[in-house]
């Protein structure tokens, strides 16, 4: 199996019809910082990820794998670390963009346009990595419901409140 970097793009003239090809994602030390900074985690431990890509039609391929890491993130409320285990299931299908001049549309919405006949397959395994934590952490320690203590009759919209009470 050949070990890539979330930098490695896999050029599609590669894969013979049919004939799946294994690979494994393994960050850099840098990507992983730019990682880091990119979504705003604390920190990013042990990610990576295994893939096989296969040409399952013509101008069209199908990468499928697993993603697994130990991401750090603030909590919402708290601002504590919250760690999460991520094991996630990739599952992408790449198109060659054909020049259309028949007015005939194709709808990419389940597929990714390959570009310059290429998958990238290292942004592939980073924007699953976003999407696949928690957008909205939350530390076991914080409350479950939150309360406001005092309603202020100072708030942005307190003149025009003031406008609707009757006299």
């Amino acid at each position: 199996m050949e070990i890539l970097t979330l930098s490695s793009e896999l050029s599609v003239d590669r894969f013979a019809s049919g004939k799946a090809r294994k690979f494994g994602i393994q960050p850099t030390v840098a990507e992983i910082a730019a990682l880091v900074a990119r979504f705003d985690f604390v920190s990013i431990e042990d990610m990576r990820a295994e893939v096989t890509v296969r040409n399952v039609a013509r101008d069209c391929w199908d990468v499928v794998g697993t993603l697994s890491a130990r991401v750090a993130q603030r909590c919402v409320i708290t601002g504590n670390d919250v760690l999460e285990l991520v094991d996630f299931t990739i599952e992408e299908r790449y198109v060659r963009e054909a020049d259309n001049d028949d007015g005939v549309e194709v709808d990419l919405n389940k597929a990714e346009p390959l570009v310059g006949g290429a998958i990238d397959i290292g942004e592939m395994v980073a924007q699953t990595l976003g999407v696949a934590v928690a957008p909205w952490p939350k530390s076991p320690a914080s409350a479950d419901i939150l309360t406001q203590d005092e309603i202020s009759d100072e708030h942005p919209f307190a003149g025009l409140a003031a406008l609707r009470k009757p006299e």
